[in-house]
């Protein structure tokens, strides 16, 4: 019964979203995305940005574990620029989650970026990240914007070229673990490239548009003096594709052909393969919308696609696409063949208040079963 509801409630959905970041484009909710921060010319200007959220993971198949989960992330800022080519924010980012007592985890927000020339950006201490960086989902796991909302790290963010060529790109190193003299731990960090070069693109929207997004991702563990006898382990995954766009019937169209490689360089192998690769080609529907009354429009879009992959692994993306499990460390599947389809909605109200919905469906065709995911989001920023 509880299926048939979601079911019944996704429906209703018409898209799954499709949102513009600053440089590499997004395949989640807008109303889930960190956009940097326009600051004004002078003095300290104030931002505050609240979600809400109710997410329910049916997960059935032995890759990953579901859950339901409903809480909050508060995020109040204070920023400004520093002259025509810097700017400073300052703020404090809060998570809870129903059902735990107090405040769920909590972490300062440091930023600095500078411009030291026209289209390239650094940022240092609490860097854009999450889904932001622009990764397909077999990549990086949307899910780590409930579990790992924050990135600490360095970043540069970049475009080249003008007009209908041109390359954009965000590259960063998020340092996760500090590893200390004699203590038992081990330092962790992931570095990463999002990449969109478009070949033949305009300002537009109506226009054909030609890609071709390549991503870099990799995670390592270990370190020089670590006291604990475990394995130094250095992962990479790797993605390249093709991405054709066009408008057909007020609507705007995609086709996106990615392929996913995964590698183990350790010094010592530790996981179930060495190497492996994925194939997910998807076609994506989006259109906007317009109301006739006080509210400011949205978007719905809609997506299907199909997953093949071969002893593809990914420390950092979702485990629905993996050939290992999360939580079963004995098990594998060399060969997953998956459909996915994916829907949502997203409206923005007066005074920046934002609805979302989305579902998630899996189905293996392996083990004849289906995963499924529902949300429902909240978002106020002023």
């Amino acid at each position: 019964m509880k299926r048939i509801v979601l079911f019944l409630l996704m429906g209703v959905c018409c898209s799954f979203a499709m949102a513009q970041y600053s440089l590499v484009e997004s395949r989640e909710l807008d109303i889930m995305i960190d956009h940097p921060i326009r600051y004004a010319a002078t003095g300290w200007r104030w931002n505050v940005d609240v979600t809400t959220f109710l997410r329910d993971a049916e997960f059935s198949l032995p890759y990953t574990r579901g859950y339901t989960a409903t809480g909050f992330f508060l995020q109040p800022t204070v920023g400004r620029r520093i002259g025509s080519q810097a700017a400073v924010t300052l703020g404090l980012h809060l998570a809870g989650v129903a059902g735990y007592d107090g405040i769920h985890s909590w972490q300062p927000l440091v930023r600095l970026e500078l411009r030291p020339v026209e289209h390239l950006s650094l940022v240092m201490g609490s860097i854009y990240g999450a889904l932001g960086h622009g990764l397909y989902e077999p990549m990086l796991d949307r899910e780590r914007y409930i579990y790992d909302h924050q990135e600490e790290g360095v970043q540069l963010r970049w475009k080249l070229g003008q007009g209908r060529v041109n390359w954009m790109n965000d590259t960063w190193l998020h340092w996760e673990e500090l590893l200390e003299p004699w203590h038992a731990n081990q330092e962790r960090f992931t570095m990463g490239s999002s990449n969109m070069l478009n070949f033949c693109s305009a300002d537009d929207d109506s226009a054909l548009k030609l890609s071709l997004p390549f991503s870099f991702l990799g995670s390592h563990r270990g370190g020089q003096f670590t006291s604990l006898d475990t394995c130094i382990q250095s992962l990479f995954n790797e993605s390249v594709g093709l991405r054709l766009e066009w408008m057909m019937m007020q609507s705007r169209w995609t086709v996106d052909v990615p392929w996913f490689f995964y590698q183990d360089i350790s010094p010592r192998k530790w996981m179930a393969f060495d190497n492996g690769w994925g194939f997910w080609p998807q076609l994506s529907y989006r259109r906007g919308l317009h109301f006739s009354d006080t509210t400011q429009g949205g978007q719905v879009l809609a997506s299907v696609g199909f997953w093949r992959g071969h002893q593809y692994i990914a420390p950092r993306g979702s485990y629905l696409f993996q050939s290992i499990s999360w939580h079963k460390p004995s098990f594998s599947a060399p060969e997953r063949e998956m459909i996915t389809a994916k829907v949502g909605f997203e409206r923005t109200y007066v005074e920046n208040i934002q609805l979302g919905l989305d579902g998630e469906f899996y189905y293996d065709l392996v083990e004849k079963s289906l995963d499924l995911v529902f949300g429902l989001y909240l978002r106020y920023r002023f």
